[in-house]
């Protein structure tokens, strides 16, 4: 094995395992090993402990000599072998979806003749992301039966990989998380604080961690490792694109807070809507955005509902600001909710009426407004739940040696939390740990010109006009022409949303923008 060592000693590090990037924090007792099955080498995970509050340390590699085929992301030819990784905390290693055939990790799934999008509406596509997002958190959770009760409030988002030359998909949990709970102390400024521990939301997070991780192997020096990534290169422009035989989906066992579980009305008699209103959480409580004091969300946590998060996405996608420099929009496919389908229909309802029509003439290219699919199944939860253990909120995204339990109502670690890879009990899904894994990505893609920006903020916003002016468009398209879509698009697009809501009489969409002035 041949090692090139740059400063190890202290903060943040990185190791690349070529062709698996890893840097974590997993104990060295945590390492999950792969059985050798059909012709695949065991692979251990190695660990190197990450400081979130030195973002911009050397760098550590570590170079191993793999076997060719141990690189394959979903790929059937490789014995349905699968890549994971973790970041700031974070692994990359090659591991065979098969293992464990009880968990029903990755599957071949039969697929509809008639259309390519119509397996997403069977029963069986229903079950499946249910059972496969409880089983992963069931095995995630087996030895730490303390935190079982978090199932509670889950979501797991999952890509789906269509096999080529045959009718089949294959499943693979890439992030999960839980909790159903908003920090209520006062703002943080220094990144360290995680605000909004619902479950979708942190799966989401947890799903940009995993996106930083894809991006680390696209970077790599080995061309396998670019292989095993669920992105590609695009003649169209500078930014990387998912696969096309790749498509995202979301599981949760519970309806998101927000308008669709606990305002939205329908008159069946005139077949007439109640205006959506904008929700907070705020002081415990989920509130219209009328009602909430400017002095509250000035200096206190507040956060937007689940539900109007989820309507922002069909727009803008899930990949967020910092992400949007790297990758194009990234939409989510089906979204299958545990429980009653009446909540299914209103979020359909909602995501697909309250922002209008319209949008193509103003959205550039790569943007739309996206019609996710809204299904029902059973929900999966634990028999009974702990009322001192449920509120808590555990992450966790592929690859990573251990969940991370975070306490909502503080925005940190909480002291039992199997991973602590932060300084001061700070997640890594913070925005420091973020706005790290951001610089990192940078480096290796070339993109020097993202680490000289000044602080956290200017990368959500640069290049961000006022969405205000008529020339919004133009504007636009003139940053496409000069491949300078990147976060300043993405923002732009995001604040005409919130003109949107606003000038439907639906309330304000603050920004927590004082919380995003600190660098590395």
């Amino acid at each position: 094995m041949s090692k090139v060592t740059r400063s190890p000693s202290r903060g943040a590090s990185w190791s690349c395992n070529r062709p698996f990037v890893h840097f974590d924090d997993a104990e060295e007792g945590d390492d999950e090993h792969v059985t050798e099955e059909a012709g695949t080498r065991p692979m251990k995970m190695t660990s190197t402990p990450i400081n979130a509050n030195v973002l911009d340390s050397d760098i550590f590699f570590e170079v191993e000599d793999e076997g060719p085929d141990e690189t394959a992301f979903f790929s059937p030819s490789s014995e349905d072998l699968t890549v994971e990784q973790p970041l700031n905390s974070g692994v990359v290693e090659a591991n065979t979806a098969n293992l464990n055939k009880d968990s029903t990790e990755t599957e071949a799934t039969p697929s509809s003749s008639n259309s390519p999008d119509s397996v997403w509406d069977t029963d069986f596509h229903k079950m499946h992301m249910a059972a496969i997002s409880s089983n992963k958190f069931d095995s995630l959770l087996k030895m730490l039966p303390a935190f079982h009760d978090c199932k509670s409030h889950m979501a797991a988002f999952v890509l789906v990989r269509e096999v080529p030359e045959t009718s089949c998909n294959y499943y693979q949990v890439v992030a999960l998380g839980t909790g159903h709970c908003c920090c209520t102390s006062w703002l943080c400024f220094n990144g360290t604080m995680v605000h909004n521990c619902h479950a979708m939301i942190i799966a989401r997070r947890a799903l940009q961690r995993f996106l930083y991780k894809q991006l680390l192997l696209f970077f790599d020096a080995d061309p396998q490792a670019k292989e095993a990534c669920v992105f590609e290169s695009s003649a169209d422009g500078p930014q990387l694109r998912l696969k096309d035989d790749i498509s995202l989906h979301l599981y949760t066992n519970l309806c998101p807070e927000g308008a669709a579980r606990d305002f939205y009305m329908r008159g069946s008699a005139f077949n007439t809507r109640t205006p959506v209103k904008l929700q907070y959480h705020a002081k415990s409580l989920l509130v219209p955005a009328a009602h909430l004091n400017p002095s509250h969300w000035a200096s206190k946590v507040c956060c937007v509902s689940p539900t109007d998060k989820l309507c922002l996405w069909t727009l803008v996608g899930v990949q967020g600001a910092l992400l949007s420099h790297f990758i194009r929009p990234l939409y989510i496919t089906s979204m299958v909710l545990g429980g009653q389908k009446l909540y299914a229909d209103r979020l359909s309802d909602i995501t697909a009426e309250c922002l209008g029509d319209g949008w193509e003439d103003i959205l550039p290219p790569f943007y739309k407004k996206f019609r996710t699919r809204f299904l029902c199944c059973e929900e999966v939860r634990p028999v009974e739940a702990s009322p001192q253990r449920d509120v808590l909120s555990v992450n966790w995204c592929l690859g990573d040696g251990d969940v991370e339990v975070v306490d909502p109502s503080k925005g940190f670690l909480d002291h039992s939390s199997p991973s602590m890879s932060g300084a001061g009990f700070s997640s890594r899904l913070c925005k420091r740990a973020f706005y790290s894994y951001f610089r990192k990505v940078a480096q290796l893609g070339g993109h020097a010109y993202l680490r000289d920006l000044p602080d956290y903020h200017h990368v959500k916003v640069s290049l961000q006009m006022n969405s205000s002016c008529g020339c919004v468009r133009v504007f636009i398209f003139a940053c496409v022409r000069a491949h300078q879509v990147e976060a300043g698009v993405y923002q732009t697009i995001k604040e005409l949303v919130k003109q949107h809501f606003l000038s439907n009489h639906c309330g304000p969409w603050n920004s927590k923008k004082l919380v995003d002035f600190f660098s590395a």
